[in-house]
């Protein structure tokens, strides 16, 4: 974002659907950086990584295409976080599984709707700001508590188990951790025993708690 504007990156070989898309994207109050090959918004990237908020590049893009551009992005470490948008003819269906599954966060197919562009575009530019972490916490919660539900001698339906996992976050201290689930799980691994006597003993107070009081039916 620059001066509380998003910047798009627009990559588009065909000059008058180029203009056209500008246009629209700059009547949105967008910064739109135009490029007629994906050669160019490669090399902008590059020196830029950091200030794009979001890619929007035909598939049939000139030099690199719009397939290859996405493949590129998603290789490299300081460009893999660019939300990437491709613009599909309707008709060429057999390309979506293959844009997708290369980490494109959507597909445009044209011909659309501008409304329906923009509105699009501006949800995955603000999912792309969310946090990418996760309280790890909740993810120990849940395990130790289907580790220890015999000993607590609690309901195992589906209401009490809510209820327990619940009243134990709100006893335990956060821990946030990248939400990659690789690390999730490298985190779980290396939670110190220090955290672990704090999540028992609230599983056991919340279990007490839920044990006097279910809500379940």
């Amino acid at each position: 974002m620059r001066n509380g504007r998003e910047v798009i990156l627009l990559v588009e070989g065909n000059a008058e659907i180029l203009r056209v898309e500008t246009n629209i994207l700059e009547e949105k109050h967008c910064e739109v950086i135009a490029m007629e090959d994906g050669k160019q918004a490669l090399d902008y990237l590059k020196e830029n990584p950091y200030d794009t908020d979001l890619v929007l590049a035909a598939i049939d893009a000139p030099v690199i295409d719009g397939k290859e551009l996405l493949r590129l992005l998603k290789l490299s470490q300081r460009m893999k976080d660019i939300p990437v948008v491709i613009k599909l003819p309707v008709d060429r269906e057999e390309d979506r599984t293959e844009v997708m599954n290369n980490g494109a966060e959507d597909i445009l197919l044209t011909p659309y709707d501008e409304r329906c562009m923009f509105r699009r575009i501006s949800n995955i530019i603000m999912a792309s700001r969310r946090p990418f972490c996760i309280n790890i916490m909740e993810e120990a919660v849940v395990r130790e508590l289907d580790r220890h539900i015999d000993e607590l001698g609690m309901c195992k339906c589906r209401q009490c188990r809510k209820d327990v996992q619940t009243l134990a976050l709100n006893r335990v201290k956060p821990k946030y951790i990248s939400s990659e689930r690789g690390r999730v799980l490298s985190g779980l691994d290396q939670l110190s025993s220090d955290y672990l006597p704090d999540i028992l003993c609230a599983l056991t107070e919340s279990a007490e708690i839920v044990k006097k009081n279910p809500r379940h039916t």
